[in-house]
């Protein structure tokens, strides 16, 4: 079957979702409303507005948070359905990070003792009615953390949740089982580029190792920040990455300070990413917002030439997550006052 065979059907579905995205003219209009239900009244005519209605009139940032998410996760889901095979398990790794974050709040909400009702109604559940790895109701039910823990059977997160659940009985704390759920995420991201065919591959690369490394740079330079244990942090770290070398990472995590290992990032191929600040974290602030806006800027060059092959499909879900983003950062400045200036500095646009 010849590529634009294989690709007809979502590329038609690329089209129509791509006619709903709101453009940059619009999302600086948003940042100027005087409060959220005049933010929200200009969305009505949107594809968010479905997902609005079902809101209840209390609104709030959280609220929309939740919403947007749901439009996304929708989107990716349309796209993932139409694509071919190993293009769509390529995809199907946004709606995974969705997985993961839903396990990460089972696993607080269970530890501060909610309800199974309170648990759920925190989740992302059409992840779950999508993915089908396992019944996010029936693991809400458990009483405890291991008893969570235990009931989630599924192979790529045995091993995290086993290690993480050692930690957690040893300290009381749940964030080492965080950190391990990030690295399955990034280890799936991994393991699905290299399953694509090579020339879907060479399509995917820029999208995959900005993710990846920027991932392993920021986990390291918080980690030095923070003071973390060398060993702690190696093991939190993806054990692949792509334009790192092995030497480069064993540098940082062998660097004395952030300022050390600042240095050694300033000198590898994602120099430009990061630029001397006042404090660490607005280093690394900046430099979170320079890796999605690099992503987003080759999304919008490049969509035009990726076309029957899976550029297209990232190019736009990297739109439409920005998009998102952009809405959130929105709704959450014109709930604190936030003047429409500085909302539209925190845009990616």
């Amino acid at each position: 079957m010849s590529q634009s065979t294989q690709y007809a059907s979502v590329l038609a579905k690329i089209g129509a979702e791509r006619s709903t995205l709101l453009g940059e003219v619009k999302l600086k209009a948003l940042t100027e409303s005087k409060d959220l239900s005049a933010f929200t009244s200009q969305l009505r005519e949107t594809s968010y507005q479905l997902q609005i209605s079902k809101l209840s009139l209390s609104l709030s940032s959280r609220k929309l948070e939740r919403a947007f998410n749901e439009n996304f996760i929708e989107s990716v889901e349309k796209i993932a359905k139409n694509s071919p095979e190993k293009v769509a398990n390529y995809l199907n790794l946004y709606l995974l990070r969705f997985e993961v974050e839903n396990i990460k709040v089972l696993v607080k909400a269970t530890n501060a003792n909610l309800s199974p009702e309170q648990k759920i109604a925190k989740l992302y559940l059409s992840v779950e009615n999508y993915l089908k790895h396992f019944n996010f109701e029936d693991a809400a039910k458990a009483s405890n953390v291991k008893q969570l823990l235990n009931s989630i059977k599924i192979t790529i997160y045995a091993s995290c949740l086993n290690l993480g659940l050692q930690s957690y009985e040893e300290t009381g704390s749940t964030a080492y089982i965080d950190v391990l759920l990030d690295k399955v995420y990034y280890e799936k991201l991994y393991e699905g580029y290299m399953s694509l065919p090579k020339k879907e591959r060479s399509r995917a690369h820029f999208y995959a190792s900005t993710e990846n490394d920027g991932f392993t740079l920021l986990t390291l330079l918080r980690g030095k920040n923070l003071n973390y244990d060398a060993n702690w942090l190696r093991r939190a770290l993806p054990q692949n990455n792509f334009n790192l070398s092995m030497s480069t990472v064993d540098e940082l995590l062998s660097a004395s300070d952030f300022e050390s290992a600042l240095k050694i990032v300033l000198e590898s191929n994602y120099a430009s990413f990061f630029v001397k600040a006042q404090s660490p974290e607005e280093v690394l602030s900046k430099a979170e917002k320079a890796f999605k806006k690099s992503v987003l800027q080759y999304a919008k060059s490049n969509r035009i030439v990726d076309s029957f092959n899976i550029g297209g499909a990232l190019a736009f879900i990297t739109q439409k997550e920005s998009e998102v983003h952009d809405l959130i950062a929105t709704s959450a400045g014109i709930e604190a006052a936030v003047s429409p200036e500085k909302i539209q500095g925190q845009l990616l646009l």
